[in-house]
């Protein structure tokens, strides 16, 4: 395994990650703008009363941002439905997945029909059939990826679930996840060639997308930071990241590859042990990313990272 990883990363040349981020002034006012959305929505798990300014901050951010905010239809609309407002919530869930975002699938959950539309199952069982007369239509390309996405994903989900119905092969369960991740990994790269419109080709399946990432980026470390850190560092200047994910996967990634000593953003630091004495260094490099000094660093249970 260790020789398929080294053979990975040397076939491309290393990213030089030594220069300085600095986000201008107007997109650390887009991500503040985002972060104040997502304190509000943890807020939401213990209080209704956060759910109409949810609604107000979500409204702003589509009236004043020059990006595609689609990919929020589908949290919005499960807001204005917390709220009671169903006709609208129905409408963006309904854009959501014309745009393809989420599917009539998600529609037809436990927690939607249940939770959100207990006081009207008769609307919602009429937007679920609609929805799935919806026709969901993707490109030769499109396709051609999603089906080996799923492939990858299909492959991963195997070789961590082997044993659970072959518990005589338990105790090779490591060597498989080995050998399954390696070749999950060749193939990642291959895609990224193949598709180079695509920053990360899995996101054409945000669930494939999602798990794979934490079962690479987080035993393997450096794979991240080959093929992924300068991608995410332009997105991140360009107003397409998230400053704290980003700060803390490079944080973790540098740690446990052993590329810094320290913690560089403060963001995660080895439960203290890589933590790093220059806590004024440490504010300067947060402040060029719009995060709040270290004093004032809040963390939250209901937070999740894809790398741990």
């Amino acid at each position: 395994m260790k020789k398929t990883l080294i053979i990975i990363l040397i076939s491309c040349n290393l990213v030089s990650y030594s220069q300085e981020i600095i986000l201008s002034e107007n997109v650390k006012k887009y991500y503040q703008l985002r972060e104040d959305i997502n304190q509000l929505i943890i807020k939401s798990n213990d209080t209704q009363d956060a759910i109409p300014e949810v609604i107000e901050k979500y409204e702003y951010l589509f009236k004043v941002s020059d990006k595609d905010e689609s990919k929020e239809f589908w949290s919005y609309a499960n807001f204005l439905a917390r709220s009671g407002n169903l006709q609208k919530a129905v409408e963006y869930y309904e854009k959501a997945i014309r745009l393809k975002k989420k599917t009539a699938d998600d529609f037809d959950s436990y927690y939607i029909k249940n939770k959100l539309f207990e006081k009207d199952t008769i609307l919602y069982n009429q937007k679920k059939k609609e929805f799935y007369k919806i026709p969901v239509t993707y490109t030769a390309t499109e396709l051609e990826l999603l089906f080996e996405v799923k492939q990858l994903l299909a492959a991963d989900q195997l070789a961590r679930y082997y044993h659970d119905d072959y518990l005589q092969y338990i105790n090779c369960s490591k060597n498989i996840l080995e050998y399954v991740d390696s070749i999950t990994m060749i193939k990642w790269v291959k895609l990224i060639e193949k598709y180079p419109e695509y920053s990360n080709p899995l996101e054409i399946d945000s669930w494939a997308a999602a798990i794979i990432s934490r079962h690479i980026f987080t035993p393997y470390p450096e794979f991240w930071l080959t093929y992924f850190e300068q991608k995410e560092r332009e997105e991140l200047i360009n107003g397409y990241g998230y400053p704290k994910g980003y700060a803390r996967t490079f944080d973790r990634c540098t740690i446990k590859s052993g590329k810094e000593k320290y913690s560089y953003y403060g963001e995660w630091d080895d439960d203290g042990k890589a933590a790093n004495p220059d806590k004024e260094l440490i504010n300067k490099r947060r402040a060029n990313l719009g995060l709040a000094p270290l004093e004032e660093k809040k963390s939250s249970p209901y937070e999740f990272f894809i790398t741990y």
